[in-house]
């Protein structure tokens, strides 16, 4: 079996593969191997979403690093490289094209996918030739993801990066309370400018995964290990996942959470004390 046919089997969608030297690096030849996904339906309103995209890069690390070992064990010159700049690389790929929100969009599957890329220091035949020039942003005159984003990172002048849900979630310190006051019921991951973009698909999948807010606040620990194995251990760090789960517990506005939340006032990380707090006011005085 190819390498091509290996990653398609480890449940890749699609390779593409390009001149390694003309991507940057020094190998001869560089694989993208595309994992796909389609927009969720609706979630379950009241717990702790986290956005699918996190479990099937999960999902597609795990198979990746399955494909290096297995390529090594045989002798193939295959090395997984976290370091390749991508968006440079699509901005110039026939078929790629960016929106205002930064992400990277693919003609027929939109901006729902992860991609690993391997340098192998063997000759392939290219499927895609860089082109000469960056595409233009797609959007024309769409400001949808600019209207949906909830704390306004999406502006005329470009991404505010610093505005951003997703760049706040589990930082491992305090956040600004006007962002912390728009994270919703999000654990990982923001959607709503993907959901808004005429350039994706309508939902199809199957409606995300939810986690008790309860157990995340009193069980922290035990959810950890509980959530490991579906979007790793980066993600799953004990006080950056409690110090988020302060945040939605106080969006949620759920009385039952206070005691919870007020335990936690007292807990040894900085982050989650204060989430716990100001959650704790929030919910006692219905400010959310």
């Amino acid at each position: 079996m190819d390498m091509i046919a290996k990653l398609l089997d480890k449940g890749f969608a699609r390779v593409i593969v390009l001149d390694g030297p003309s991507c940057g690096v020094e190998e001869k030849t560089l694989l993208l191997a595309l994992w796909t996904y389609a927009m969720e339906k609706q979630h379950a309103k009241g717990e702790a979403w986290i956005h699918p995209y996190y479990g099937i890069s999960h999902h597609a690390y795990q198979a990746a690093r399955a494909f290096v070992e297995e390529c090594q064990a045989t002798g193939l010159p295959v090395a997984l490289r976290d370091d390749v700049r991508l968006k440079p690389i699509f901005a110039r790929l026939p078929g790629f094209s960016q929106g205002r929100n930064t992400l990277s969009y693919i003609e027929g599957i939109g901006s729902r996918f992860y991609v690993k890329t391997f340098a192998v220091d063997l000759p392939m035949e290219p499927t895609h030739q860089l082109e000469a020039e960056n595409h233009a942003l797609h959007c024309g005159d769409c400001r949808r993801c600019m209207e949906a984003c909830p704390t306004g990172a999406i502006a005329e002048d470009g991404f505010h990066m610093e505005r951003c849900i997703r760049y706040w979630m589990m930082p491992g310190k305090p956040v600004p309370e006007d962002i912390r006051a728009s994270m919703g019921d999000r654990l990982i991951g923001c959607d709503e400018c993907q959901k808004c973009c005429p350039h994706n698909p309508e939902a199809a999948g199957e409606p995300g995964m939810t986690v008790p807010l309860l157990r995340l606040l009193t069980e922290h620990k035990q959810m950890v290990e509980e959530l490991k194995p579906v979007i790793g251990v980066n993600l799953t760090l004990p006080n950056r996942l409690l110090a988020q789960s302060c945040m939605i517990a106080g969006c949620s506005g759920r009385e039952d959470l206070l005691p919870a939340l007020e335990a936690l006032t007292e807990h040894p990380s900085e982050a989650v004390r204060e989430h716990a707090a100001w959650a704790a006011k929030c919910i006692r005085n219905k400010q959310i």
